[in-house]
């Protein structure tokens, strides 16, 4: 069997996983993570890229299925990332022709899916959920991802470009929502919700737009799922860990809107993204 790397590609990080060909499993040993400027130039980026996932012992036979953040063309290999606030120096360049030589691999050995698909892929396979169950997936975190899964594969909902409350949905259901409103509100610098929640004089009011960012979040998904009847719902993204703070509210509006699907907390993490982008060579 050939070996698999499924790589995960966040707002600041690169994970990559070696897959149990058994299994369809990542074993925690078989993880390598490391930090990525996503500012940064080309070459920054791709040095760290590379790094990561050759340090899994890659060989010429791997084969290499990466999820990556929208806009993307998956098929070619195409970055379009231009305006969120990451990776911009990558803008239209051929990623599968940049990591080839790089990764002494084919450019056939490398493929893309989009990270918000891979993630309800992933979940769903490690759950055994029957394929006719109708999904859809929202990861919260640097960016908002969602997709859908209605049989073989989940497919990009794309989420993030919803138009939204006079912006996208992506402004108010994101780290960047957290952001702006801790400046705005406190002129506070802060990169993200975990710093926030670590300020004990500001937590009452951070419990507050919490709330608000559960509404948000709901109306999106009610948005999302309409005329879809959607059996379930998997959340992740490093923004899950503070779930308990903003799910009841995101329950209690999606009831008073009669709506109920079964909601799920990802508890693969980084690996459900990884796994999912691994199927991609399944059956290879």
């Amino acid at each position: 069997m050939k070996q698999i790397v499924g790589v995960d590609i966040g707002g600041s990080h690169i994970s990559a996983g070696l897959l149990d060909n058994q299994s369809l499993s990542i074993l925690d040993e078989k993880v390598s993570r490391f930090p990525v400027d996503s500012h940064g130039s080309k070459e920054e980026i791709l040095n760290a890229w590379t790094e990561c996932i050759l340090s899994l012992g890659v060989t010429e036979d791997t084969c290499l299925g990466i999820a990556m953040p929208a806009p993307f063309n998956y098929e070619e290999g195409i970055s379009l990332i231009l305006d969120q606030g990451k990776y911009r120096s990558l803008y239209e360049l051929n990623l599968k022709e940049e990591l080839s030589p790089l990764l002494n691999l084919p450019v056939g050995n490398i493929k893309f899916i989009n990270d918000a698909a891979a993630f309800l892929q992933g979940e769903a396979f490690v759950a055994g959920w029957p394929k006719t169950e109708r999904l859809m997936g929202v990861t919260l975190g640097t960016g908002l991802g969602g997709s859908y899964k209605f049989g073989e594969m989940a497919e990009d909902g794309a989420f993030w470009s919803v138009p939204f409350k006079g912006g996208i949905a992506e402004d108010l259901i994101s780290t960047s929502f957290f952001v702006k409103w801790a400046k705005a509100k406190h002129g506070l610098e802060v990169d993200g919700l975990k710093t926030l929640l670590s300020y004990p004089d500001l937590r009452p009011a951070t419990l507050n737009v919490l709330k608000e960012f559960g509404q948000n979040l709901a109306e999106l998904m009610l948005m999302q799922m309409e005329g879809k009847a959607i059996d379930k719902v998997v959340i992740g993204g490093n923004m899950v860990k503070a779930a308990d703070l903003f799910l009841p509210e995101v329950k209690r509006v999606l009831l008073a809107h009669s709506s109920n699907p079964e909601i799920f907390i990802s508890k693969l993490g980084e690996k459900a993204a990884m796994i999912g982008a691994a199927s991609l060579f399944e059956g290879n």
